[in-house]
C-alpha cells in the first residue's frame, strides 16, 4: 500500500471518528458478546471521543500543500492508520467488568484468550489510540506550518500562484 499521497485517509478521516467510535461501543454486539453497561457508559462518552477525533482532520483543511494534491501526509497518514487500527483491537477486546459476572470481551467469548489477556490488549490498545491521535494532531498542526512556510520543498508542494 503506498502510503505517500495517501488520498483513502482523506475521505477516510472524515468517516472514521463516528463509525469507529460505533464499533467500539456497539461493535462487540455484533460479533457475539453482551453488551451489557459499557454501552451505556460508551454512549456518553463516545460524543467526546468523536469531537476530539475531528480536530485533526479540521487542521488538515488548512494545509494548503495537501490540498492542492487532494491527499494528506505521510506522517498524518500513518498516525491516522495507527489511531484507526488500535480502536478496532479495542473493539474486539473491550470487556464490561461491571456486571457480575463480567461479560467478556469479543475474543474471549469465542474462547480466544483469557478475560485478563484481553483487558491487558485492550489497555496498550488504548494507549496506541491515544497516542495515535496525539500524533494525527501533531502531523496535521506540522503539515498547515509547512504549508503556510513556503521555502520548504515537501513531497505535496505545488508551485505557488
Amino acid at each position: 500500500m503506498n502510503f505517500s499521497g495517501n488520498r483513502f485517509v482523506r475521505v477516510f478521516h472524515w468517516i472514521a471518528p463516528v463509525l469507529l467510535t460505533f464499533l467500539v461501543v456497539f461493535g462487540r454486539g455484533f460479533f457475539g458478546a453482551p453488551m451489557g453497561w459499557m454501552a451505556l457508559i460508551g454512549m456518553f462518552v463516545g460524543p467526546f471521543v468523536i469531537i476530539a477525533m475531528y480536530i485533526a482532520p479540521i487542521v488538515v483543511v488548512f494545509d494548503r500543500d495537501a490540498k492542492a494534491a487532494r491527499s494528506t501526509r505521510l506522517f498524518y497518514d500513518i498516525a491516522s492508520w495507527v489511531t484507526w487500527a488500535a480502536l478496532l483491537v479495542m473493539m474486539f477486546t473491550l470487556e464490561d467488568g461491571g456486571d457480575s459476572p463480567p461479560f467478556g470481551s469479543v475474543f474471549s467469548t469465542w474462547g480466544w484468550m483469557s478475560s485478563e489477556a484481553s483487558s491487558s490488549i485492550f489497555a496498550v490498545a488504548l494507549i496506541i489510540a491515544f497516542l495515535g491521535w496525539v500524533g494525527t494532531i501533531t502531523t496535521a498542526i506540522i503539515g498547515v506550518v509547512d504549508s503556510r512556510q513556503g521555502g520548504r520543498i515537501s513531497t505535496t508542494t505545488v508551485s505557488p500562484r
